[in-house]
């Protein structure tokens, strides 16, 4: 009779043990599905969806005449994802005939296990269209924009250039980037446990917002003509640079600002001076690409010279020392003190008044 009133007892400790426990896993059960199913509907959301950027077409700058000077066009970012493609070989093959890259290069991208691994960014269209008709599972072809010039050195050091990444790095291009560069999009493609895409699963798109177009002061025409006429300055001077800038007196915008030798901004890591960049170290390119860069318009100080006599002869009128009628003879040279202040014109200019002295720039009679 003990032994029976003693299994008994025994049996109701362990129901009442396992009725508890149970109690306890089904109240962890509805906490989970009830009060943390958002967060774990996330956590599961992230790991079936994979995302890929979408780069926004960054916006163009424009001069004052609404000629394009930096523009957009389309090139291609080629991706692989490890766990999706069914024929590596066939894959590194058709990559390296394609990209035109060594075949170590593209199989160790290939070949390793990431969610989704970058071959090659900027990729021409036709190309991206090529490898994108192969078909190759696992071989994503995604749309992007790269930077364009139309006119190449035009204007080169005043607009700047972007990176691979299409953010500003010198110039406008980097002034303006935050208005410049847009906001991305990204696409989302649903995929199962082992990170394969799920085949017809609806693809999720946030598409990309552009970036605002800046319309610039400078003038097509007059930036054209001026970087001409300085290269015509620089070779007959043999200049190591010329510069010239155009600029509006009555508001102070600024129509043509030319340094030459530009650059071409489509190829901003070339030197233009025609030399290479074999022997030298990075730190010696570097140096050499920065001053290539360099605006000297902004950048470097110089003399007025006979732009400052403007403010010497207005200076001469308001105070009344001279008139508009005075007259003056220039014998070529003019002494003040010890120094000899010759004038650009040799034998001088004669006799002249007040505003010819003026229109001729003459040194001695400014003096």
């Amino acid at each position: 009779m003990h032994c029976k009133t003693f299994h008994k007892k025994k049996m109701v400790i362990v129901f009442t043990a396992c009725l508890l426990m149970m109690m306890v896993l089904l109240g962890r059960l509805v906490y989970l599905m009830v009060f943390e199913s958002e967060y774990y509907q996330e956590l599961a959301k992230d790991l079936h969806e994979r995302e890929r950027s979408i780069k926004a077409a960054r916006g163009r700058i424009i001069d004052r005449t609404g000629k394009v000077l930096a523009d957009n066009r389309t090139v291609c970012t080629i991706s692989v994802i490890h766990s999706q493609i069914k024929d590596p070989e066939a894959v590194i093959a058709m990559l390296c005939k394609e990209l035109e890259l060594s075949e170590e290069t593209v199989r160790k991208r290939v070949e390793k296990v990431s969610s989704i691994e970058r071959i090659k960014s900027n990729v021409d269209k036709e190309v991206g269209d090529a490898i994108r008709a192969y078909q190759y599972p696992g071989v994503k072809v995604d749309e992007d924009f790269k930077r364009y010039y139309p006119f190449d050195e035009l204007a080169s050091k005043v607009l700047g250039f972007t990176g691979s990444d299409n953010q500003g790095i010198i110039g406008l291009e980097v002034k303006y980037d935050e208005y410049l560069e847009g906001i991305p999009g990204t696409i989302l493609t649903l995929t199962d446990a082992r990170g394969v895409e799920i085949e017809n699963a609806k693809e999720e798109r946030v598409e990309s917002v552009p970036g605002n177009d800046l319309v610039v002061s400078l003038d097509y025409n007059i930036q054209s003509y001026a970087q001409q006429e300085a290269l015509k300055v620089m070779e007959a001077k043999q200049a190591d640079y010329v510069s010239i800038l155009v600029m509006n007196p009555q508001n102070g915008e600024i129509y043509a600002c030319v340094n030459v030798p530009e650059f071409n901004l489509n190829d901003p890591f070339t030197l233009n001076t025609g030399i290479g960049t074999e022997g030298l170290t990075e730190q010696q390119k570097q140096d050499a690409l920065n001053q290539m860069w360099r605006n000297q318009c902004v950048n470097d100080t110089y003399e007025p010279g006979s732009t400052f006599k403007v403010f010497t002869s207005s200076a001469a009128l308001m105070s009344g020392t001279s008139t508009l009628s005075d007259q003056f003879s220039c014998p070529g040279f003019k002494i003040v003190e010890d120094r000899r202040i010759r004038c650009h014109k040799a034998g001088g200019h004669g006799g002249q008044d007040f505003t010819h002295a003026i229109m001729n720039s003459c040194n001695p009679y400014i003096q």
